[in-house]
């Protein structure tokens, strides 16, 4: 049964206005209305600060008495808005509550920006950010949506470039194929409000250049189904069963499980896309109970 915050959530996004058919869609505008939005307030004994990381501002958030290590956070936004700053509410949680502190970033946008600026940008931040002396083994990376893709393709090119591995990577409703025309892509169109029909006409078309050959998007940058997974870190997986990216992470896990690699899979009934950052829901406290719990047995 999905939880009276569940429904509100569904009910919000289900009432948002959306573009009408052939409309293009104006990121600019939508930016704009994004960080207009009120900022939830820092619970009591977090610290922010705002740096600059790698040519971009990201958000340092402490706790004193946090031991845990670090949280290297990836916002999402299919690739084109969010921010660290609109992610406050989730990181803010996480700092507050397991222990641990984070630095969330911020990466170029498309399509302004094509691929692959913006997995570039995440690794030359987590390559700062291991310059400051922070310890792999002590960093977890987290993301969710489009930052759940680019936590794991980050994981990936931190292998290929040997950067180590983080201690173990949490992606939340991630886009993980973007080659495939998955099931949930089409039959979850009438159960996600957020998404829609995004993902069936493609996420892709906004980050690469006209007339790009369909094969790049089997490059396990773009699509980290596609990946060699020997060698990265444990990975927790959560989505919702209703989202239209669910396939994503089941097939994912399956692989991964399938391959010996070590990896948790959370499925959550009827909530939004990328409902684990929004810590008002129920069901987004027992997914980030799991994750932490996961990454302590570890």
């Amino acid at each position: 049964m999905v939880s009276i915050a569940g429904h509100f959530t569904n009910l919000v996004f289900r009432l948002m206005p959306h573009d009408k058919e052939g409309e293009v869609h104006d990121y600019v505008a939508e930016r704009k209305k994004n960080a207009a939005v009120k900022v939830p307030k820092i619970p009591k004994g977090v610290t922010l600060k705002e740096f600059d990381l790698n040519g971009f501002t990201a958000d340092d958030i402490r706790k004193q008495g946090n031991d845990k290590g670090l949280i290297f956070y990836i916002h999402g936004g299919g690739f084109t808005t969010g921010s660290a700053r609109e992610r406050r509410i989730g990181t803010y949680y996480l700092v507050d509550h397991y222990g641990y502190d984070c630095i969330s970033i911020n990466y170029s946008l498309a399509p302004e920006n094509k691929w692959p600026a913006h997995i570039e940008d995440c690794y030359k931040a987590y390559e700062n950010v291991l310059k400051m002396g922070y310890d792999s083994k002590d960093i977890v990376f987290i993301g969710e949506s489009a930052g759940g893709t680019l936590v794991l393709s980050l994981a990936l090119l931190a292998k290929r470039r040997g950067l180590p591995q983080p201690k173990a990577v949490a992606a939340f409703s991630p886009c993980t194929d973007q080659y495939s025309d998955l099931p949930s892509h089409k039959e979850n169109i009438r159960t996600d409000y957020m998404l829609r029909d995004a993902v069936a006409k493609g996420l892709c078309e906004t980050l690469f250049e006209g007339g790009f050959d369909r094969e790049l998007l089997k490059d396990p940058l773009i699509s980290p189904y596609y990946g060699d997974y020997d060698g990265i870190a444990p990975i927790h997986l959560s989505a919702s069963d209703s989202e239209t990216l669910y396939d994503d992470t089941v097939i994912l896990y399956e692989k991964l499980k399938k391959e010996g690699h070590r990896v948790r899979l959370d499925v959550q009934h009827g909530v939004c896309h990328a409902y684990q950052i929004l810590p008002y829901m129920p069901e987004a406290k027992k997914t980030l109970d799991k994750v932490f719990a996961y990454i302590g047995s570890i």
